[in-house]
């Protein structure tokens, strides 16, 4: 994934979203993004900046009411598949 410089806000939402994901992790939530398994950083940098779309998280849970997967999936496009 390619690495820009964030803007302030967006390194607090990446911060914020990447602790999270962290203790989710740590609880073995599988957490991935578009189908793929990706580092962390890359899924919360996707997710933070919103630079090519928007991401959403479904939350998965199992037949005991544990969550067991989070999926992120693109909901937005940017701004020149819009036109």
């Amino acid at each position: 994934m390619k690495k820009k410089k964030l803007t302030k806000e967006e390194r607090k939402r990446y911060d914020s979203l990447l602790k999270q994901m962290k203790r989710y992790e740590k609880r073995g939530v599988e957490i991935t993004l578009s189908g793929e398994e990706l580092p962390l950083e890359d899924i919360a940098a996707a997710c933070a900046v919103k630079e090519h779309g928007c991401y959403m998280g479904d939350y998965i849970w199992d037949d005991k009411g544990v969550l067991s997967e989070i999926r992120y999936d693109k909901i937005g496009g940017d701004a020149e598949s819009r036109k």
